[in-house]
């Protein structure tokens, strides 16, 4: 029996990264489920093991990075551990993002089962990319609520034999990919690209040290309310209306009128594969056209027309891309993008479900980067939405996100198919018109944008004490100089302000 089969183009790429980076943080996904009830841990096993049986990647390992090795058979790794507290329960989740996989002997997935109480325990899974990505999560999460009831309940699992495996789509994509069809794609995105700046940078360049955190924003039922009914009165998904929103928020941050974000595409065209595992995604860029002043209904046109035309073109991997594109080296940003961003529908997230218990996942700031910046607007159960930013705190502080994320919900607010890009722009505060009124005075200039690094406008150290002095004697608050080496904007001093709320 074979079991050494060829990586996909994903995969290759992958574990280029993994040898470049051990650790391995920014491919990890972790999941941690707090769930409440009788949990029977022998059924939890025995279901994993059925998965883990079924699915060939969650049996599979890398040697020397350069093929994929299936192993006939294998048991689920579990570990369980007891907490006193919830806290320290979710210690655990933090510790697992941390914790490298060793690639050439597995596993590549694990499950911690920390018992706080006999009948509260958190279930941490961690599994590395090579093996899951985000459909298979949701996959995996299916496929593990049928096995579960089946053992606690002694019956059979119901699931269907799988068609083909992961490493089978992996050799069907090596015989499609021609040296033609490559080409034709290539050719396709380089003339759709031509021209458009290949870094968008969003703060001063800075050595990207891949030092993960998150940050979350529920956006209002209004807002959600009024996405929805803009998308349908258009004729456009709510995804259009999502990313053009992104594209406005990012171009103005940037000062550019072209903006290029990173898309997770599935490629899951083939129906044999929609329950298989495996790291299908690949990802696609998408270009937000801000040229010339459209009002937000042109926008969304020139949006659905290049998500349409980046989808056409989706097989190239993104890898043949960055090499046909030939950015500048830079091994301290990610090539062509660093935006990422997606939109997750209700019930596309990977929800888990145990027979006879309650199960929630807990909202966490995994240290996890896996772009410089993803932005990830996720549909709840509830009808709202939650908008999360997973950044690289070595690149951004979180005063910057903060502004950024509320500056997003500013422009979803406001958004009208006839509305142009200045109405578009973020509304500032009381407090941001104040300090950039202090920042023009005390450098002396005409105006000073939201986003405008203070020291790249010319400002040195002592002006930074004329500053504080003045939002001390103005403003009736106290914004220390070391804040405002950390924040030198205009909107990373309103955020500090906002956050201490420090008077006098």
């Amino acid at each position: 029996m074979t079991t050494v089969f060829p990586m996909s183009f994903a995969q290759q790429r992958l574990c280029f990264l993994h040898r470049m980076d051990p650790s391995g943080a920014a491919h990890v996904t972790v999941r941690c489920h707090r769930v409440t009830g009788p949990l029977d841990l022998r059924a939890l096993r025995e279901a994993l093991d059925v998965l883990v049986a079924r699915h060939e990647p969650l049996r599979t390992v890398f040697p020397l990075g350069t093929h994929q090795r299936v192993s006939p058979d294998g048991r689920g790794h579990v570990d369980v551990v007891d907490a006193t507290t919830e806290e320290e329960a979710l210690r655990h989740a933090q510790a697992e993002v941390a914790r490298p996989f060793d690639l050439e002997h597995g596993p590549l997935l694990r499950l911690t089962v920390v018992r706080l109480e006999p009948r509260v325990h958190f279930l941490v899974f961690a599994v590395h990319l090579l093996v899951a990505d985000g459909w298979s999560l949701q996959v995996f999460s299916e496929d593990l609520a049928l096995a579960y009831r089946a053992a606690v309940l002694g019956e059979p699992t119901g699931l269907s034999e799988l068609p083909v495996q992961y490493a089978d789509w992996a050799a069907w994509q090596r015989e499609q990919l021609t040296a033609a069809r490559r080409e034709s794609l290539s050719h396709g995105w380089r003339e759709r690209l031509s021209g458009v700046p290949l870094f968008l940078d969003l703060v001063p360049p800075r050595p990207v040290l891949g030092q993960g955190r998150r940050a979350h924003r529920v956006l209002p039922a209004a807002v959600v309310d009024s996405v929805r009914a803009l998308a349908s009165a258009e004729r456009q998904t709510v995804f259009t209306v999502l990313a053009a929103a992104c594209g406005i928020v990012l171009g103005h941050h940037a000062g550019r009128e072209q903006v290029l974000l990173g898309l997770a595409v599935a490629n899951r065209d083939l129906p044999e594969v929609e329950r298989v595992l495996g790291f299908f995604v690949n990802t696609v860029v998408l270009k937000v056209d801000l040229r010339g002043d459209p009002d937000f209904r042109e926008l969304l046109g020139r949006v659905a027309g290049a998500t349409a035309d980046a989808y056409a073109h989706k097989d190239l991997p993104f890898e043949q891309l960055v090499a046909d594109l030939a950015p500048p080296r830079d091994p301290t940003r990610s090539p062509v993008v660093q935006v990422n961003f997606a939109y997750h529908p209700a019930g596309t997230a990977g929800a888990l479900a145990l027979h006879g218990c309650e199960v929630t996942e807990p909202l966490l700031d995994l240290p996890t980067a896996k772009f410089e910046l993803t932005l990830r607007v996720e549909e709840r159960s509830d009808g709202l939405c939650t908008v999360w930013a997973e950044f690289d705190e070595s690149l951004f502080d979180l005063a910057f996100i903060e502004g950024l994320l509320a500056a997003y919900e500013d422009i979803l607010r406001t958004a009208a198919p006839g509305a142009r890009m200045p109405r578009l722009r973020p509304v500032r505060t009381a407090t941001e018109e104040h300090l950039a009124r202090i920042f023009a005075d005390v450098l002396k200039v005409a105006s000073v944008h939201a986003h405008d690094d203070f020291f790249q406008l010319g400002g040195h150290s002592l002006q930074l004490v004329e500053i504080a002095a003045r939002v001390r004697t103005e403003m009736g608050q106290d914004l220390g100089l070391r804040e405002l080496y950390q924040h030198p904007t205009v909107a990373g001093a309103a955020a500090r302000l906002a956050r201490t709320g420090a008077s006098r």
